[in-house]
């Protein structure tokens, strides 16, 4: 099982049933890019940043079992 966290505006795209964006996928063995198309977040139009056991991973990283994804947009602040 892999548990994501989605956070901010994110938290819409959680599967009805998450709590607060936190849920628990059997994405084991798929890129990470394609999960983040099947919760639909580059369709939002927000910049984001994914960790994935608390490290950067590009998008064909291949999820393994008992991974931690974090999904949470970017902030701005002046």
């Amino acid at each position: 099982m892999i548990s994501v966290k989605l956070t901010g505006q994110f938290i819409s795209l959680a599967p009805e049933g998450s709590e607060n964006g936190l849920f628990q996928t059997e994405s084991r063995g798929a890129d990470l890019g394609g999960l983040l198309a099947s919760l639909g977040v580059d369709e939002t139009g927000v910049k984001y940043n994914v960790l994935v056991n608390n490290l950067r991973k590009a998008k064909d990283y291949i999820l393994q079992d008992g991974d931690s994804v974090i999904v949470m947009p970017l902030l701005a602040g002046g």
